[in-house]
């Protein structure tokens, strides 16, 4: 589908690179809130910012003409980032421990999905 001349579906291949990158760059983060000395607060706001490319990435998948083979994980992959947060919020919050435990498990999901949102855009 063509809108005022722009593509929609164009940026969904860098978009879901970008998603790939920040989640390998949310690991190495969370790596310094272990064993250095910054804590999480850098994996915290990054993680926020992550969300702007996975809805762009539902966008190009619901709104571009040959986005739709990316409709289903794009959408799969925002509900695991929803579900990122509430693993961490609901876990931490009530005190239980192996529920946010569960975040790291969902990060990796993340990726597998962006990885499979990634060849469907590219092809």
């Amino acid at each position: 589908m063509r809108t005022a001349g722009i593509r929609w579906t164009a940026p969904a291949p860098l978009m879901a690179w970008l998603v790939a990158g920040g989640l390998v760059t949310q690991a190495y983060l969370a790596g310094l809130g272990v064993f250095g000395t910054q804590g999480f607060a850098l994996h915290s706001l990054f993680g926020g910012f992550l969300s702007l490319p996975i809805i762009g990435l539902v966008f190009c998948g619901w709104l571009g003409s040959t986005g739709r083979p990316c409709r289903f994980p794009a959408s799969l992959l925002l509900a695991l980032y929803l579900l990122q947060i509430v693993l961490v919020v609901a876990g931490m919050g009530a005190g239980l421990a192996w529920l946010a435990a569960l975040h790291p498990a969902n990060a990796l999901m993340m990726l597998v999905v962006t990885l499979a949102v990634l060849r469907r855009a590219s092809a």
